[in-house]
């Protein structure tokens, strides 16, 4: 892909290469023209629970499962609330915590904020925050071995059972899922945490 706006050559350094050959500045994050295939794809083979689940289940799933949790309005914020670990991978919670969630966050908005712009998905929801907590619950009871671990800040897991598809049909479902929901994007340059109303 030729990004014509490229006025000099980006360092591999501090640019990401997706899939289409769109790159990606992270100094100077701006997502215009990048595809949906691009973060779907890297969503597809980006692992959960840094790849501890007895089989391979991905953010692309798990961002799905999310955009069915929440109610029809909030659908495409759910689909999209993980879109940055295209970027910076799916950071375990935990590791957060030693690297410093504040930190981390204001190295990372940035680039949230310029696929939120692009993508046309609100951030900070608590309907995908809730949502994102059941599902975490839920790929612990089905994915992940029992641990005598606190994780009492959870909900209840959802009462249907995870199923893993792999890698390259949940690049598929994500695409599809997305095609469903893009009617509910906002218009470009919307205040990104301006809530719409449902309906």
């Amino acid at each position: 892909m030729q990004q014509l706006d490229l006025l000099k050559r980006p360092s591999g350094r501090t640019a990401m290469l997706m899939a289409s050959g769109f790159t990606f500045d992270l100094e100077h994050p701006c997502a215009d023209g990048m595809p949906i295939a691009d973060v779907a794809r890297s969503l597809a083979y980006q692992p959960r629970w840094a790849g501890a689940t007895r089989e391979f289940y991905s953010v692309a799933e798990h961002s799905v499962m999310v955009s069915r949790l929440v109610p029809p309005a909030f659908a495409l914020d759910g689909l999209c609330h993980d879109l940055d670990e295209a970027i910076s991978g799916d950071i375990a919670s935990c590791v957060k915590l030693l690297i410093g969630r504040e930190h981390l966050k204001k190295k990372l908005d940035p680039i949230k904020r310029a696929l939120a712009r692009r993508f046309g998905f609100r951030l900070d929801g608590a309907d995908v925050k809730h949502a994102d907590l059941v599902c975490m619950a839920t790929e612990l009871r089905d994915l992940l071995p029992p641990a005598w671990m606190d994780f009492g800040h959870l909900p209840p897991p959802h009462p249907d059972r995870i199923v893993p598809v792999g890698p390259e049909r949940a690049f598929t479902l994500f695409l599809e899922r997305y095609e469903e929901l893009k009617h509910l994007a906002a218009p470009a340059g919307d205040g990104q945490r301006k809530r719409r109303t449902p309906g």
